[in-house]
């Protein structure tokens, strides 16, 4: 099952003037929508503080034999090459951790959209309690375009329910390594 619900991203993104030249918006930001797949319940919210001021709280009712078995999914209008530094960024806060938990985790991968589902970027993100803009970032391992590209942040590694706010992506191509991606990385809103 996959439910779309469209987040209108008022997210802007200031760059440092020095950087802007460098590092490319792979979103679409025009058609931003997070749609989720597997046995969840998604139900919009709203979200005090961040661009737009609503999320999307998703409700991972058990652990999946498999963190994909719930995820959310989204595609980017611009692929990369191997080596650019892809940076994936969203709003997003932990509802209610796994018991136990302070946190929720989960992974994230720009990944082939077919197989095999080989990733051009992952990790794990830990999501507190406060609305953040959480980020993915490094070097693309393989070159993908758009129609062969999606992200993938997979739920299901635990019991939880995650708020998610608007997202960005953007690339910084391989011969500007060292430039540094003007998201508002790991920062805390307001």
């Amino acid at each position: 099952m996959v439910l779309r619900v469209m987040l209108v991203s008022a997210m802007a993104v200031a760059l440092p003037a020095q950087e802007r030249v460098k590092e490319t918006i792979i979103s679409d930001q025009a058609s931003a929508s997070w749609a989720f797949e597997g046995k969840a319940e998604v139900k919009e919210v709203a979200a005090e503080g961040i661009p737009g001021g609503r999320a999307l709280a998703v409700e991972v009712p058990a652990r999946g034999v498999n963190p994909w078995d719930i995820q959310a999914r989204l595609k980017l209008k611009e692929g990369f090459a191997a080596g650019d530094t892809v940076t994936f960024g969203f709003y997003a806060r932990a509802i209610a951790p796994d018991p136990g938990k302070d946190t929720a985790r989960v992974n994230v991968r720009v990944q082939r959209d077919a197989a095999p589902y080989d990733a051009a970027l992952e990790g794990a993100l830990e999501i507190g309690p406060d609305w953040r803009f959480h980020c993915l970032a490094g070097p693309a391992k393989i070159a993908l375009e758009p129609a062969q590209l999606a992200v993938s942040v997979q739920l299901a590694g635990d019991k939880h329910a995650i708020a998610f706010g608007p997202y960005l992506a953007t690339r910084i191509p391989a011969v500007a390594q060292g430039a540094r991606s003007g998201l508002p990385c790991g920062q805390p809103v307001g």
